[in-house]
């Protein structure tokens, strides 16, 4: 007889697990979720009388077999995505360009831009470890760029950057550096291994550069098509699925693990905690942690603008790299996930980082004429374009940022659960794209086994 485990949370990190549980011959496996459907964040609401995400949750540069999966999921009813980005700064759109593009700065600003990053090429190999972002930013880009950058952070995730662990630029689009255009990127690039490393410039033609493909759900159910299928591709493999449940208690029971839900009874060999709560984890294991004074939510007002699909730029998303702009992450969500009405309406999505605190929080319901208007001075919409509905929700958190001390501060957590008991594994949180959250999963085996 297999081995039971139990894989609490049922958002995208959950599903990849089960795959890798499902080669375990004769594995029973048990997936528990407060939330009533199967998807986490991924799980589209309706608005404005469409299917929409809560962000850009597309199966984006992912494996080509975790492709095959979804695809075989969906029954082939996927499409892919071909990528139009755009970004922008201080009003200047950069066209097939995800990354922020300083070249709209001053000359005197790009020439010390230059020779600051020239300087730290020729030290390169002296450089310490940085303590923070701002210090990675600096180290990674000089002062002046580094500040550029770090005012960027700033706005878009609602923390300064000195204060976030410097990890955190993998959860951003500040990787890389372009302050020139694209042929002076080139000959700087090919400067230096260290500047080819941390310096960016535009591809003259795409083309094919790897195996990584990116696709979308194409029922025009947006992701919440995938999340449905999912949920019954697991049940038809054995996945039994106790959604809408919330744990009860967790204690030993012989040589496994009895979690009680308030509608099951769960006997496992392993419990696999695929979310970031550490406080219930910690709460029902019998002792107290808390994470939260570590982590930085992003809290962000979310606008979905409909108007005629007509009017709206041929593009994916856009990131507005402006501080002082008013959205972040503007996507054509509604034409990538084939949603158009009878009347010729789709929608636009944006992600409008805003302080708590701040009165454009408090008056959310006047913030979409700004936002509105910001997304026809971009370029998004055209200028005759009306704004036939609109919606803006409250999101609290979203982005999750760890501030300096989080890793520390996991450690000993991870410690905690593993002198208290072997039949729990608290997932590594740190993944963050799909493509990486899937490889990561690959690890399951070894983990379930030792």
């Amino acid at each position: 007889m297999g081995k039971t485990y139990l894989v609490v949370g049922a958002g995208f990190r959950g599903f990849c697990d089960c795959l890798q549980l499902l080669k375990e011959p004769g594995a029973k496996i048990y997936v528990v979720d407060r939330e009533p459907f199967f998807g986490g964040i991924s799980y589209s609401g309706n608005i404005c009388g469409f299917a929409v995400d809560k962000g850009v949750h597309m199966f984006d540069g992912i494996p080509r077999e975790l492709a095959d999966n979804v695809s075989e999921i969906m029954e082939g009813r996927v499409r892919e995505i071909d990528f139009v980005s755009v970004s922008a700064f201080n009003g200047q759109l950069t066209e097939g360009f995800s990354l922020p593009d300083l070249s709209s700065t001053p000359a005197e600003t790009r020439d010390r831009i230059t020779v600051e990053l020239k300087e730290l090429a020729a030290r390169a190999s002296q450089q310490g470890a940085p303590h923070n972002l701002l210090e990675l930013l600096e180290s990674r880009y000089g002062k002046t760029a580094g500040g550029i950058f770090a005012d960027i952070f700033r706005s878009n995730y609602n923390i300064q950057a000195s204060e976030a662990q410097p990890d955190a630029i993998y959860k951003t689009s500040l990787g890389r550096l372009k302050h020139l255009d694209d042929e002076q990127m080139v000959a700087l690039k090919a400067s230096h291994p260290f500047l080819d490393n941390v310096l960016a410039a535009r591809r003259k033609a795409l083309g094919k550069v790897d195996d990584l493909v990116s696709i979308y759900p194409d029922t025009g159910e947006a992701m919440r098509g995938w999340c449905i299928r999912a949920q019954k591709w697991l049940e038809a493999r054995g996945v039994t699925m106790c959604l809408g449940e919330n744990l009860v208690s967790m204690e030993p029971f012989g040589a496994l693990m009895r979690v009680k839900t308030d509608k099951h009874t769960i006997d496992a060999d392993k419990v696999i905690w695929t979310n970031d709560n550490a406080q219930a984890l910690s709460a029902l294991l019998g002792f107290e942690f808390d994470t939260r004074s570590h982590v930085s939510g992003t809290p962000m007002l979310f606008a979905t603008l409909v108007t005629k699909a007509a009017h709206i730029k041929d593009f994916t998303y856009l990131q507005n790299f402006d501080p002082q702009g008013q959205t972040y992450r503007t996507a054509s969500a509604g034409i990538y996930s084939n949603q158009i009405d009878a009347s010729g309406n789709s929608f636009i999505t944006s992600e409008c980082p805003t302080p708590i605190d701040s009165e454009r929080w408090k008056n959310a319901g006047e913030a979409h004429h700004g936002i509105w208007q910001e997304c026809k001075d971009l370029g998004i919409i055209q200028p005759e374009a009306e704004l036939v509905q609109h919606a803006v929700l409250r999101l609290p958190s979203t982005f999750k940022v760890a501030k300096t001390g989080f890793d520390e501060k996991i450690q000993q957590f991870q410690a905690e659960v593993a002198q208290r008991t072997p039949h729990v594994i608290f997932r590594d949180v740190k993944p963050f794209f799909r493509r990486d959250i899937y490889l990561d999963s690959f690890n399951i085996p070894e983990l379930v086994a030792a």
